[in-house]
């Protein structure tokens, strides 16, 4: 009778045990998969703040506009932080009508003309976005587009990554870059000077444009 009960005891000592076991296992998996789960998660977040924070963009605005107006620009600084160049593949602006184009530009001698294969942000460096320089061009656009009134901008990069950003649209300071009805640029000199208002008179346009 005595080992019987001995017996009992031991199995009921034994199923115990295996139990403590099982629930330690459980607890060890879930811990483990929680560590692994915040661990790529981490990881994730480390990634992005390093995509976020390899090209940034700065002081970043748009050029209002009237509506009989046809096109404005994009101005501000992109800056990057890698070691290599960075081309701008393309952009846009979201709420804008559809047919709205959208193009990267530059002013040589007073006439604008688009940048074939991209802007480049240098490595290391700033690409300013200026009037009367490098820019980014809306077009074709007949919708007005106001002071203090804020539009999404998305920057897709040659790399794969992406820069999205609200900006506003602003009032440009009396004398800078002016776009005509017509499409020319209207006082491209950008300083007031004659040389700026002769080449204004003689209505230089965008390249490659017809309006």
């Amino acid at each position: 009778m005595k080992l019987n009960r001995t017996a009992s005891a031991l199995v009921a000592g034994s199923a115990a045990l295996a139990l403590v076991l099982a629930g330690c296992s459980a607890d060890d998996k879930a811990a483990t998969a929680t560590e692994s789960a915040s661990s790529k998660a981490t990881e994730a977040t480390s990634e992005m703040k390093g995509d976020e924070a390899a090209v940034t963009l700065k002081d970043a605005y748009i050029k209002e506009k009237p509506a009989d107006k046809m096109m404005t620009g994009i101005f501000g600084t992109f800056t990057n932080s890698t070691d290599k160049d960075i081309k701008i593949e393309s952009f846009s602006v979201e709420g804008l009508k559809d047919g709205t184009k959208f193009e990267q530009h530059d002013t040589k001698d007073g006439k604008m003309f688009p940048v074939e294969g991209g802007l480049t942000i240098p490595a290391g460096g700033e690409l300013v976005l200026a009037p009367g320089s490098k820019h980014l061009m809306i077009m074709d656009n007949d919708e007005a587009m106001e002071s203090g009134a804020e539009y999404k901008l998305v920057v897709k990069l040659a790399d794969g990554s992406s820069v999205t950003q609200d900006i506003q649209v602003r009032v440009q300071a009396a004398g800078e870059e002016n776009y005509g009805s017509d499409g020319q640029l209207e006082n491209p000199g950008h300083n007031g000077s004659m040389e700026g208002k002769m080449d204004g008179e003689k209505g230089m346009d965008h390249e490659g444009h017809n309006h």
